[in-house]
């Protein structure tokens, strides 16, 4: 190697080693808010990738690498010329072209920098990093899996001694029962504002416009983020004696609403009473008694249809676990059992 390639490739891998350091720190600075692995245990973005690494690639995984892969493009833009050249001399191009033009007095007017093979190389870098990261949270997720767990249950999600089912077998798993988890709709709400003025106008726009907005065809991720966390809030009606599902402008705009958008069981959480709300307003309740509401039957199986497809839909379109769907339905058939529905306070 000529005196001038070793001082090339020095540079370069001092370069790399930064680019990919940068990258690790601003995954770790990545958390829950970014995170798409859920109540795991692990603590950041980065861990999630070193578990997908060092295990197995999890449904979002392309999501991950697209994530990845745009800081690296963003730390190279910012490098400057001579920096980006440097590094692509350690890509298979760019040393195909050194052997080949080395002899070339007019080679290094023109160089054909590949940006996109930069990043390439420095993801091998950055997946080996992943490959090779250990953590306390990490071992055990890694164990929790090895012994049969699964990372979107309620299973011991820290050391046993501190989970109040600790004399269980280790390994042990009830998976008798399909169980949705509340958590998001709990820990993480998104309130869904729909305002009097737009309901007495019946503007659908902007509530449509956010609601279209959680179905991102390309990017399930997304969909998938907002699951359960919902909740709708209906305002301007606090001093109405009557409980929102018996105001006909109500009802009339939830079932606009409805008619271009059928996705309220997948996005709408099941801890509050939003979805108790969304029943009574679309199926139709024929009977009031204080306290209570009573959901027309033939009403409410077509609205569970009609919100069963939906989520059948999604899961089907963007290939979600099915262990999934069948929580998600054991959960909402459990919660309209009862026709006697309770309408709480809404507005």
């Amino acid at each position: 190697m000529r005196i001038e390639q070793h001082l090339a490739a020095a540079w370069a891998s001092q370069l790399s080693e930064t680019l990919i350091k940068d990258a690790i720190q601003t995954l770790e600075e990545m958390d829950s808010q970014e995170m798409l692995s859920g109540d795991s245990g692990l603590k950041n973005v980065w861990e999630e990738v070193c578990v997908q690494v060092q295990d197995e690639q999890s449904f979002f995984w392309e999501t991950y690498v697209e994530t990845m892969e745009g800081l690296l493009a963003g730390f190279v833009e910012l490098l400057d010329t001579n920096a980006r050249l440097a590094l692509w001399t350690r890509t298979e191009s760019g040393r195909d072209y050194i052997d080949d033009h080395q002899a070339d007095d007019e080679a290094a007017l023109d160089i054909p920098v590949d940006a996109v093979e930069i990043v390439t190389m420095l993801m091998d870098g950055l997946l080996s990093a992943a490959a090779n990261h250990e953590s306390p949270s990490i071992r055990r997720f890694l164990q929790r899996h090895e012994d049969g767990f699964d990372e979107l249950d309620d299973d011991d999600e820290d050391d046993p001694e501190d989970d109040e089912d600790a004399d269980r077998e280790p390994g042990h798993s009830d998976t008798s029962t399909p169980h949705f988890d509340l958590r998001p709709g709990l820990s993480d709400p998104v309130v869904f504002v729909i305002s009097r003025q737009q309901v007495e106008a019946l503007d659908l726009d902007e509530p449509l416009e956010f609601l279209h907005s959680l179905v991102p065809t390309a990017h399930p991720h997304h969909a998938w983020a907002y699951k359960g966390r919902l909740s709708l809030v209906i305002a301007g009606y606090e001093t109405d004696p009557r409980e929102l599902f018996e105001i006909p402008e109500v009802c009339r705009y939830l079932r606009a609403l409805d008619e271009q958008w059928p996705f309220w069981l997948f996005f709408f959480n099941q801890v509050d009473d939003s979805i108790k709300l969304i029943a009574l307003c679309l199926a139709s309740s024929i009977e009031v008694v204080p306290g209570a509401a009573h959901i027309d039957p033939d009403g409410l199986r077509r609205f569970l249809e009609r919100g069963f497809t939906a989520v059948n839909y999604l899961f089907e379109s963007y290939g979600f676990p099915e262990t999934e769907n069948e929580a998600l339905s054991t959960e909402l058939s459990r919660l309209f059992a009862n026709s006697l529905i309770s309408p709480g306070s809404y507005g």
